[in-house]
């Protein structure tokens, strides 16, 4: 029986398309975690922006188990791409720096000025839902170049304020409902679901 030897970005590129460019950032390369673009991810006319070289990286869940995550931001508008890249240098640096795994159903508030065209407020943890279900848990046994045997893609998607107190008032799994019932999460110009 022959054994699947993939890596994370065998994976990646399996489900986004080969990487069209790289972006270095220094802080975040001295610790071997690179920022890469896919084209037509998750859809035509669409990017993805992911990391590669978190999940070096043990990051801890609350109930202190700890797993492996790489994240990723997916849009339709190209003048958020830097906005996108500078977030994800971030949300990376926090998670390396503190150690903390991101929770689905968990929102950030966003850096002043990002998405500030578009009047969004923070970002809120999912997984990748616009991708083949495959794509949302990456294992392997392969211990190719000391990568962890399972990683956890984690997808940020831009939410209102106004979102934010739904979530506070009626919940995450309501929320999740109202957000995975429309197809508009990689447009910037979308309204408000509340």
């Amino acid at each position: 029986m022959e054994v699947d030897l993939m890596n994370y970005l065998d994976h990646l590129e399996k489900h986004c398309g080969e990487f069209t460019e790289a972006f270095p950032i220094e802080e975040l390369e001295q610790k071997n975690v690179q920022i890469l673009k896919f084209k037509d991810a998750p859809f035509k006319e669409t990017y993805t922006i992911a990391s590669l070289g978190l999940l070096f990286h043990s990051l801890q869940t609350e109930d202190d188990s700890l797993m492996h995550q790489e994240i990723m931001m997916s849009a339709e508008q190209p003048d958020v791409q830097d906005e996108i890249i500078f977030l994800l240098w971030q949300l990376a640096e926090y998670a390396m720096r503190t150690g903390h795994a991101f929770d689905a159903a968990e929102y950030y508030p966003l850096p002043e000025g990002i998405f500030e065209k578009y009047q969004f407020s923070s970002v809120y943890v999912t997984s990748p839902v616009y991708f083949d279900e495959s794509f949302c848990l990456f294992e392997t046994d392969s211990n190719v170049g000391d990568e962890p045997d399972t990683v956890l893609p984690v997808w940020f998607v831009p939410i209102f304020e106004s979102e934010e107190k739904y979530i506070e008032k009626h919940g995450a799994d309501r929320f999740e409902d109202l957000l995975f019932e429309m197809d508009e999460l990689v447009d910037f110009n979308r309204k408000p679901l509340v």
